[in-house]
């Protein structure tokens, strides 16, 4: 048996084929032993899924785990993948280390409201983490009135546009706004 195959049942399941044709004549079978021969069959393929394909399929032995044992069709941007067990490291991996294959996690496959503030971690956002562009204006709710045109972020730092800065300060009362006097 290899890495990546069950054990196959081998047992001979041509019971009743055997039987001469007139089993309880000829062969001098009782009644209850020609039932048990045409239950033999059964019997035989129930023992075997029981006792030796669950236990394949139940297996946490490391490197002979049931998912080493299922096989999957070619991912597209996985390699070298032919079981369950390898599927799902693979794409663990990518998604930790951010190199999914096309197709994977992308704004394409979230959902609108997907991402939320209570579903971010702690820091998990951070400038490295941003795309050129990951952050517009047209991106972000800003009910209080302010506008940005262009990428908000630029080389890791925040770009604000005229109404966030300057040398006055803007009337007071503007909920949500925030104001950096510029420091000459």
């Amino acid at each position: 048996m290899s890495k990546y195959q069950f054990t196959t049942l081998t047992t001979d399941l041509d019971n009743v084929q055997k039987l001469d044709d007139l089993p309880n004549a000829v062969g001098g079978l009782s009644a209850a032993q020609l039932k048990a021969v045409f239950d033999k069959a059964g019997d035989d393929i129930k023992t075997f899924i029981n006792t030796v394909l669950l236990a394949e399929l139940e297996s946490k032995i490391a490197g002979n785990a049931g998912a080493y044992k299922i096989g999957v069709e070619p991912i597209v941007g996985l390699t070298g993948v032919t079981n369950v067990h390898d599927a799902i490291s693979a794409l663990l991996d990518a998604f930790v280390t951010g190199t999914l294959p096309p197709g994977g996690v992308d704004t394409a496959n979230l959902a609108d409201g997907a991402v939320t503030t209570p579903k971010l971690g702690d820091g998990a956002v951070t400038t490295p983490k941003l795309g050129s562009g990951a952050v517009t204006g047209a991106k972000c709710d800003f009910s209080a009135g302010l506008t940005v045109a262009g990428d908000l972020t630029q080389q890791g730092k925040i770009i604000l546009d005229s109404d966030c800065y300057g040398e006055t300060l803007p009337a007071a009362g503007t909920a949500g706004r925030i104001f950096f006097k510029k420091v000459v």
